[in-house]
């Protein structure tokens, strides 16, 4: 597995794609919670982590696949 700029436009692998899902779904939760809770800045931070960690790993790519 890779990391490079020219990654985003290649097949993420369908691990990494199932694990930044779940980070998102479960991120959206979790902030939906903190806003009920009356902590705003907390479920945006929550909410910002997890759409840059979905952004990143689409960035992540198959050594096997050629450029």
């Amino acid at each position: 597995m890779k990391f490079t700029w020219k990654s985003y436009w290649q097949p993420t692998p369908k691990g990494i794609r199932k694990i930044a899902d779940s980070i998102l779904a479960g991120a959206t939760l979790a902030s939906t919670f903190a806003v009920m809770n009356d902590h705003p800045k907390l479920a945006t931070w929550v909410m910002v982590i997890s759409v840059i960690t979905k952004i990143l790993s689409n960035f992540l790519t198959d050594d096997t696949t050629t450029d």
